[in-house]
């Protein structure tokens, strides 16, 4: 099992140690890199032009933890999208896993302090509906 520590980058560099039924592992931008660029894949990233992907950074802690959930699951889905073509790459499959698990925590803590964030949220099977109370961003909300 592998120990990753998603409050350290320094594994994403090491990851390379890991190796596949090929012995090829691709090279993996971090969460918050691959979010920016829009591609996990270091390999498969093509900048256009001199284009610079924007740097986001969260100016609150509600900002921050929903930019740190959707990086994350970004990051997961672009593992599972590999995962379509590779299903016996064990690497990814425990990356994966974890990418989801995190993303999994990030939504619950969201959720229990800010409201639902999708609409398969268990937090609007109650009464009144939560998304009815909020304040929505056109009436001075977020």
């Amino acid at each position: 099992m592998y120990n990753y520590n998603f409050s350290e980058n320094d594994w994403y560099k090491n990851i390379s140690r890991n190796t596949n039924q090929t012995n090829m592992m691709p090279s993996l931008f971090t969460p918050e890199e691959g979010y920016n660029k829009g591609n996990l894949f270091a390999n498969l990233y093509s900048q256009y032009k001199n284009y610079k992907p924007a740097v986001l950074t969260a100016s609150n802690e509600k900002d921050r933890l929903f930019l740190n959930y959707a990086q994350n699951a970004f990051a997961a889905h672009e593992l599972n999208l590999y995962l379509d073509l590779h299903p016996n790459d064990t690497s990814m499959i425990t990356l994966f896993n974890d990418y989801r698990e995190k993303a999994d925590q990030l939504m619950k803590e969201y959720e229990s302090k800010y409201g639902p964030l999708n609409i398969s949220s268990n937090s609007l099977n109650q009464t009144p509906f939560v998304w009815e109370q909020e304040t929505w961003p056109w009436e001075g909300g977020m």
